[in-house]
């Protein structure tokens, strides 16, 4: 054997596209704190790591769109606080979401998670809030007998665990609803009425972080957030934050 084979770099096949990732990542500037977060960026090659279009100043302050956003302007009952977006979704992060919710490409998970986690840490800096509890959008019944998995919840666990934040399933979904980018805005509030109650749980006070992957209009995540102000223990509701995978 060449002993010079000993200490020649592994190769490291990129998560999404099978590309080595050793030999194209460069320089690419990865935003984030976190060690565990940074390194599962760290496996992308260069090109897939370029193609992430991050949100890093957005223009809404409330939901963290990249650009102008009427919803929010229009929106007067608003029950969340905030939230912010890690990405825009572009075609690319269509594709990368798909690989991961409908084919079952686990090792995008912790890719996910990650620029989920870009997201969380802009939201703790921009609110100055620290979050005792997360929890995330469920599914409904049959789409989850369908997937198999939650795939805001997952990523959810992924950050509650590298931020040692405590995770609970704060909501349960009644039935399921259709795509709210298909929808006019008075339908969308209408329809999301009654989908969602609040979960058996233990006492929880602070504010709650409240996960999703698409922030698309906005209605899912008020209408979560109006559940969980209701269902709280105690009478000052607490406050409820959004963080989302992709800003539509």
């Amino acid at each position: 054997m060449n002993p010079g084979a000993w200490f020649a770099s592994r190769k490291r096949d990129c998560p999404v596209c099978g590309r080595d990732a050793g030999r194209s990542a460069g320089n690419n500037p990865i935003p984030l704190r976190h060690p565990l977060p940074r390194q599962a960026i760290s496996s992308l090659c260069g090109l897939c790591l370029r193609a992430i279009p991050w949100i890093p100043y957005p223009i809404c302050r409330i939901c963290g769109r990249a650009e102008s956003c009427e919803d929010c302007v229009r929106r007067t009952d608003r029950a969340y606080q905030m939230s912010r977006c890690a990405v825009r979704y572009t075609d690319t992060m269509r594709d990368w979401l798909a690989l991961y919710k409908y084919r079952g490409s686990e090792r995008l998970e912790i890719v996910l998670a990650a620029m989920l986690a870009f997201a969380y840490e802009r939201l703790c800096r921009v609110s100055g809030a620290s979050f005792p509890t997360i929890t995330a959008v469920p599914l409904a019944p049959e789409r989850l007998r369908e997937r198999g998995f939650n795939q805001a919840e997952r990523l959810a666990m992924r950050l509650a665990d590298w931020y040692r934040i405590s995770y609970f399933p704060l909501l349960r979904r009644l039935r399921h609803t259709e795509k709210q980018s298909l929808k006019s805005r008075r339908s969308r509030v209408v329809d999301m009425r009654a989908t969602f109650a609040p979960q058996v749980r233990p006492e929880w006070t602070g504010p709650v972080l409240l996960v999703d992957d698409i922030y698309t209009t906005g209605s899912t995540l008020n209408e979560c957030a109006r559940v969980l102000r209701q269902a709280a223990p105690t009478a000052d509701p607490p406050s409820v934050y959004g963080l989302l995978w992709a800003r539509s």
